[in-house]
């Protein structure tokens, strides 16, 4: 939970500034030129995800070992073999951008993409170490390192894209290459990030001495099999998740194409859902990533230790959890999709109007996309580590077919894409509870875990729909009127969720600062 409580507040910041450093952005490079942005990021974000996703898991618990068995020799020829691999793979995805930059862009139906794709190019080499640097210091347990590189990663981002970006408006430069210098900022906050972990990587006192001489070291062949066998399926996993972000690209603006929109259409659309609609789907899932993360070690432990108990009562708590903070969110997305992209994205009116009825379907995703990433995380922690794979691997293929025919209906077009999301995230579903059903024997997702948090939602959203349009009869039409209509629904919410027993006092405590909670809520009558 130390882990937790310094993760989850850079996890907050990253996620609130990849949100909100998009609506200066879209001003200036606008909203046409933000789909080059979004095209290179995806490519970017593909090569990424082998590098920063399995590999520093399986060499942070390499290193724990050694660090637990006081091999201080092994820890440092660990994370230097590693650290190799992870440049190796860094520098190989970034060669690739830089010389086939045309190539991709032209795959993905965006030839003027080709500078983005350029100008973050570098930014996968620079990943690939600090995926290396993270994993090293996560396996000491020292989550500051991870925290401070995300952070620098994202203040990065935000402020050298803003000033790329505006210097390359001011020269008078196209969409293309304006996008271009925005990019190149996530280039820029990575090569910050890397260079105050190197730094503190040189300081370590692991890294400058050596240790006892006497302990048996592994060979080469053992970390490296040790490193593939851990760090393979969860970069598999997470490979077809970007590898499905990669083509959704192409096919949305290619298919778009295909049904008789001009090209500069297509490009607008895909970029208003892309750019608006889906970071604010993503936000959810994303903030219960650190709770997660929190409860699995719970679960692997009981099952390590044979108690059947334990790991009913872990995937328990881990789901009510979940669904608490799911449940309302995909609610409140649904019904207010257009005055929450009003209020975020002042003064883009067409490409709100374009993405609010997607995000208004996105928001039926919620749910099961958060399920998802916890069932998928139970099924790692209880070694069926293959299974969340070819889930994933199902639900995509589902979503791929069904965007490519939905795409090119008539008054459907962009709306093939939340609805193909959905069919995915449902199909991965359903997969990993019939796994975890026939694996552990579980009621995995009982009925009633999810109709309290929903009998509680419904009508604390219906009152601020209410409150809302009473609030816009008298005051006129404006998106900042509900600033104070959704601190009611909250309060309204907790105040009906709580005493119903949609989280009790246990699930509270699992939770960062859940011990000075629960008192307060015990004494305003709210929890069981």
């Amino acid at each position: 939970m130390r882990g937790v409580l310094v993760l989850l507040p850079a996890a907050l910041f990253t996620k609130c500034v990849g949100l909100f450093y998009k609506i200066p952005l879209l001003h200036i490079v606008g909203v046409s030129g933000m789909a080059y942005f979004l095209a290179a990021y995806h490519v970017y974000s593909l090569l990424f995800l082998l590098s920063s996703t399995g590999l520093p898991t399986a060499l942070s618990l390499q290193i724990a070992r050694a660090v637990a068995r006081g091999e201080r020799r092994a820890v440092r020829r660990i994370f230097l073999l590693a650290l190799w691999v992870f440049l190796g793979i860094g520098l190989c995805g970034s060669a690739c951008l830089l010389f086939f930059a045309p190539q991709l862009a032209a795959r993905l139906a965006m030839r003027d993409a080709a500078a983005a794709i350029m100008a973050i190019a570098p930014a996968l080499a620079l990943s690939a170490f600090l995926g290396a640097a993270k994993g090293y210091f996560q396996g000491h347990q020292q989550m500051g390192a991870t925290a401070l590189s995300e952070v620098l990663e994202a203040a990065g981002k935000l402020v050298f894209g803003l000033c790329l970006a505006l210097y390359a408006k001011g020269k008078g430069y196209t969409a293309p290459v304006v996008a271009a210098y925005a990019i190149f900022g996530i280039t820029v906050g990575m090569a910050l990030a890397a260079l105050v972990l190197c730094v503190w990587l040189l300081l370590h006192a692991a890294l400058r001495h050596g240790g006892e001489k006497g302990a048996p070291l592994q060979t080469r062949r053992a970390v490296l099999s040790e490193l593939l066998r851990v760090a393979l399926p969860i970069t598999l996993s997470a490979a077809v998740i970007g590898l499905v972000s990669l083509v959704d690209t192409a096919l949305i603006s290619g298919r778009l194409q295909a049904a008789g929109l001009g090209a500069d259409a297509a490009h607008r659309i895909y970029s208003s859902y892309g750019n608006l609609a889906v970071p604010l789907y993503n936000l959810v899932p994303s903030l219960l990533s650190p709770v997660t993360l929190a409860l699995m070690p719970l679960l692997g432990a009981a099952m390590a230790g044979g108690d059947r108990e334990g790991v009913t009562l872990a995937l328990h708590t881990a789901r009510r959890v979940a669904l608490f903070v799911a449940v309302p969110a995909a609610l409140g997305l649904a019904v207010f999709s257009a005055p929450v992209l009003s209020l975020i994205y002042q003064g883009q009116e067409e490409a709100v109007r374009i993405a609010a009825p997607t995000l208004r379907l996105l928001a039926l995703s919620v749910l099961p996309s958060a399920l998802m990433t916890l069932m998928g995380a139970v099924l790692q922690a209880t070694g069926h580590t293959l299974l969340p794979v070819v889930a994933t691997g199902v639900g995509a293929a589902v979503k791929l077919v069904s965007e490519w025919v939905l795409l090119c209906v008539p008054r459907v077009y962009i709306l093939g894409a939340p609805i193909s999301t959905l069919l995915c995230t449902l199909t991965v579903l359903f997969i990993e509870l019939f796994a975890l059903s026939r694996y552990l024997r579980l009621r995995v997702l009982p009925l009633g875990d999810i109709l309290r948090p929903f009998v509680a939602a419904l009508p604390a959203v219906a009152l601020g729909v209410f409150c809302y349009r009473l609030l816009c009869l008298h005051a006129g039409d404006s998106p900042f009127l509900l600033l104070p209509v959704l601190p009611l629904v909250l309060v309204c919410y907790l105040a009906l969720a709580l005493p119903a027993g949609a989280l009790t006092k246990r699930e509270l405590l699992a939770l960062p600062f859940g011990e000075r909670l629960c008192p307060l809520l015990e004494k305003t009558k709210l929890l069981k």
